[in-house]
């Protein structure tokens, strides 16, 4: 028979105490590297797919300019911000207008309308 002294009992209510707190700390500090894990692959998931969508508009943008620049030469660096500066969507449009345009005063006209 094993006797049990009062300062054994403190012992382990003491030894419990401790064990319970690294466990949280433990526990703590694995959650938050898990989240920064996740946290890391969601923000370079996003990352990616939002540098694919400047590329996408950035080429756009670089077509429509070259296609311009065969029909009336040189574009103002002004025009050429305003280009750059237009949505996908928009520069979509464009490429369609561009068709119609007889003059830089035709891109003029359009983009101030924009």
């Amino acid at each position: 028979m094993e006797i049990v002294t009062s300062w054994m009992e403190k012992g382990l209510e003491q030894g419990k105490e401790l064990g319970l707190q690294l466990g949280k700390e433990l526990g703590k500090e694995e959650g938050i590297e898990i989240g920064r894990e996740e946290g890391f692959k969601i923000g370079t998931e996003e990352c990616i797919e939002e540098g694919k969508k400047l590329g996408r508009q950035k080429e756009a943008a670089l077509i429509v300019r070259r296609l311009l620049q065969h029909l009336f030469g040189d574009l103002s660096q002004s025009q050429q911000e305003r280009i750059q500066s237009l949505s996908r969507e928009r520069l979509r449009e464009l490429g369609e207008a561009l068709l119609d345009f007889n003059s830089i005063t035709d891109l003029e006209n359009w983009l101030t309308r924009v």
